[in-house]
């Protein structure tokens, strides 16, 4: 009786530990935004390279100017995209108590803010019409909130490729702001992934894994439609090295700590790795 009691007070304390590692790995931040600093570019002094790069956007009918009214739409963007950070709550304007673990700031520079206007061919390619494209750089850094150490520091920017041409200057620069955000998400959704662990094995078919259950859940922010990645540990040369063998999404949220996994890819590699009690790596992805 003594030596059951023993072995449940042991599984118990087993079963409370591995949350709690998860949780420290997985600790959504706090994510204070700064300023977004944009210096306007002086003009140059005229030499020759300048005229004569003058006269020939002259003759193309091609002009590019900053534009700094829209730094506040930047910084709003941003904003906008670290709220759509899986590990990150925007505290932007909230007091929240610092803490290195989980507060970071985040602020940068805008590199260059302009947009260019080119007369081009209309459709019926007789006529000529203004249009437009933007072109946005900005860095930004990733600070400890104690210590304000950098513990990151990104360049994104979005151009003229692969963007169409926009018959506004305020048009071009709003799709090159969406462009942006889609950059700034899936960075640092990368930078800061979830990873997870495997509770228990879910629903099997035949010799392939259907359904896992995984210890991440509403306490680490978790939401359905999430990606994982299924990854096998192994070595060479004494250095670790990671195969794929699958994917994962999450279908349900069970609890703080638990959620329902639905194998999507992979269902036979990842049993086969189970049954061998391979180790495995699970990352978030997008």
């Amino acid at each position: 009786m003594m030596r059951t009691m023993k072995m449940m007070v042991m599984l118990l304390a087993a079963l409370t530990a591995l949350p709690v590692m998860a949780q420290s790995e997985n600790a959504l931040k706090n994510v204070s935004v700064g300023e977004l600093s944009y210096t306007i570019k002086e003009e140059p002094k005229t030499k020759v390279g300048t005229v004569v790069s003058a006269v020939l956007d002259v003759m193309s009918d091609q002009q590019t100017t900053e534009q700094p009214g829209y730094v506040d739409a930047v910084r709003a963007s941003v904003i906008a995209a670290l709220g759509q950070v899986r590990r990150f709550v925007v505290t932007d304007g909230l007091q929240v108590e610092p803490n290195s673990e989980t507060n970071i700031i985040l602020d940068g520079v805008v590199n260059y803010l302009s947009t260019t206007r080119q007369l081009r061919l209309a459709s019926n390619k007789k006529d000529k019409i203004p249009q437009f494209y933007a072109q946005i750089s900005l860095t930004l850094n990733v600070k400890n909130a104690t210590t304000g150490t950098v513990i990151n520091s990104q360049v994104f920017e979005v151009n003229r490729t692969g963007w169409s041409w926009y018959n506004s200057a305020d048009t071009a620069i709003k799709e090159a702001l969406e462009g942006l955000r889609s950059k700034v998400v899936r960075f640092y959704n990368t930078v800061y992934p979830y990873t997870a662990n495997i509770l228990e094995r879910g629903m099997e078919k035949k010799d392939k894994q259907k359904e896992l259950y995984i210890d991440l859940g509403s306490s680490h922010g978790l939401q359905k439609g999430v990606h994982f990645a299924v990854y096998v540990i192994g070595s060479i040369g004494g250095k670790e090295t990671r195969k794929q063998i699958g994917r994962l999404k999450v279908t349900s949220i069970e609890g703080d700590e638990v959620s329902l996994c639905k194998v999507v890819s992979g269902g036979k590699d990842i049993k086969a790795a189970l049954d061998a009690e391979q180790k495995m790596l699970i990352l978030s992805t997008d």
